[in-house]
């Protein structure tokens, strides 16, 4: 009798113990998932800004040259380059091949023909 209540004891323990195993295996399995997936996250992360760091410091090598402060005065200033010839127009939109209406017919025309089929309209069209 009395072996059978150390067994008994001793099996009473050892589930308590594996009870108290098997709570703390599931919880840091769900903070160990936890950390995997946030460590996923910043490594994404990590690899955009490594990337923008790279196109900055390759657009920081283009800043200073010559090439880049005329193109930028052009750009964002109107700048013109000597002996360059400037055009206004009065009217802008007498730049456009089509009005609004007819370059929506243009794409509707586009997404019925093959292109083959296409080009010859489109030549047929402009003379």
């Amino acid at each position: 009798m009395h072996r059978t209540m150390n067994m008994r004891g001793f099996i009473l323990i050892l589930i308590l113990a594996l009870s108290v195993f098997l709570v703390f295996h599931l919880t840091l399995r769900g903070t160990l998932n936890e950390k995997e997936r946030r460590e996923k996250e910043l490594q994404e992360e990590l690899a955009k800004l490594e990337e923008r760091n790279r196109e900055l410091n390759s657009q920081l090598a283009r800043v200073g040259t010559d090439d880049y402060i005329v193109s930028s005065a052009i750009r964002d200033y109107s700048f013109m380059n000597k002996n360059d010839i400037r055009f206004e127009y009065d009217h802008p939109e007498a730049l456009q091949a089509y009005s609004e209406a007819e370059f929506t017919i243009l794409m509707e025309e586009m997404k019925t023909y093959s292109g083959d089929e296409f080009t010859t309209l489109l030549e047929e069209r402009l003379k």
